[in-house]
């Protein structure tokens, strides 16, 4: 499963990070806390520039796990013809 070892990492080290970063995005590469930052977008950035085109796991510091839902459809990449 890709990016397994980051989610790990992100799971084990949640609850202590909750009372730091709450509410911010972790960028996470193997494990290895790179750094937090106020957006996914400024996360997005900070991954590409240290650590290039490579996989790595942006992830927000919540207690709870809001869930983001597209339908293939809603995105085009499935037609209904």
């Amino acid at each position: 499963m890709a990016l397994e070892t980051e989610l790990a990492f992100f799971q084990q080290h949640k609850n202590e990070w909750l009372n730091v970063y709450k509410n911010q995005f972790a960028l996470v590469k193997g494990s290895e806390l790179i750094g937090t930052f106020t957006s996914a977008e400024q996360a997005f950035v900070a991954g590409v520039e240290q650590l290039g085109n490579v996989p790595f796991l942006i992830k927000q510091v919540a207690e709870k796990e809001e869930i983001v839902q597209f339908p293939a459809l809603a995105l085009g990449m499935i037609s209904a013809h």
